[in-house]
């Protein structure tokens, strides 16, 4: 646990030791109680929250509200013990409130819509839903320009929707705080005691491109990442510029290899994304998406036309 910009607390969970990969929480303390950002997943409200909390002096029962950032698992797959421990409310980007109210529909449409290419095996699959954990309502729908009262200020709601489909920041203005979550994602993210890469996930190039623009757009002094350091005004702003190189290396590459190949497919591309672009470990999830995403983006623009065949098989 450490203080930050005042009144703002950062929370150290357990992601690191068990996934891998640093993952930070944030909280502020007010009169309505606590406001909670994300909550990590299913075993981090006992094994990192509540303990987090009380050495600031706080309580876990006091979280009156937490936002929801995205429907990944580390980010709201603590909903429900959080519940069982404090009963807040919870509020969440509108675009993403079905993924977050239902672990089978983020799991067919986020990790399984080219089952062709890429699906998960059970233990996969068993292994997700123990991070999901169970599902609970969101209590309050998040859109563009929406606030929420914290530590006494108001937060604005700043939808950037690259990463996910409704992703959103949280801009602090009062305190010049810029939380991005996973939305500034550089050229990605090393995994702890190997030499592979967590690459960066986005699903709409030009979205994913906005989103990152309007943060830099935006008045911080601190960018607060979900998995990573604080990053002053300068470094911000310069990992947000490694963001957009990468998605500007990401296309080059996509449509390179589509020059050279021809007729393309999903599977193969992403597992040349993952081990030619960066140490990414081949097909995955991120390499899918990011595959997916920039060959859209020259559907879009004319460059390719999508072609179906019958798969041989069960309809």
């Amino acid at each position: 646990m450490k203080r930050f910009a005042g009144d703002w607390i950062q929370i150290r969970t357990e992601y690191l030791e068990t996934c891998g990969l640093p993952l930070y929480l944030n909280a502020i303390a007010g009169e309505d109680g606590i406001v909670l950002l994300d909550s990590g997943v299913a075993a981090t409200p006992e094994a990192s929250i509540s303990g987090e909390l009380a050495a600031a002096g706080l309580r876990v029962e006091d979280i009156a509200l937490v936002v929801n950032s995205h429907a990944h698992p580390d980010h709201m797959g603590g909903n429900a013990n959080l519940r069982r421990l404090a009963d807040p409310e919870f509020a969440a980007p509108a675009a993403e409130a079905a993924w977050l109210e239902d672990n089978d529909l983020v799991i067919r449409e986020l990790w399984e819509p080219n089952p062709d290419a890429y699906l998960l095996d059970d233990a996969e699959r068993a292994d997700l839903y123990g991070l999901f954990g169970d599902r609970v309502r969101v209590d309050r729908l998040l859109r563009d320009g929406d606030t929420i009262v914290a530590g006494g200020t108001p937060l604005t709601v700043i939808t950037t929707s690259g990463h996910s489909p409704g992703h959103i920041a949280m801009h602090d203005p009062q305190r010049g705080v810029l939380f991005t979550f996973d939305d500034v994602q550089g050229a990605g993210t090393p995994v702890a005691h190997s030499d592979v890469w967590l690459p960066p996930l986005y699903h709409d190039v030009e979205r994913y491109l906005a989103g990152l623009r309007r943060l830099a757009a935006a008045d911080f002094e601190l960018l607060v990442p979900a998995h990573g350091d604080h990053l002053d005004r300068a470094a911000g702003l310069a990992r947000i510029e490694e963001s957009i190189a990468f998605v500007e290396r990401a296309g080059d590459f996509v449509a390179g290899y589509v020059a050279r190949h021809g007729e393309t497919r999903l599977g193969p591309l992403a597992h040349a994304l993952g081990t030619e672009l960066g140490p990414y470990d081949g097909v995955n999830l991120q390499t899918m998406s990011v595959a997916k995403a920039h060959l859209d983006q020259l559907v879009r623009r004319g460059a390719l036309t999508p072609v179906w065949r019958h798969a041989p098989g069960p309809a």
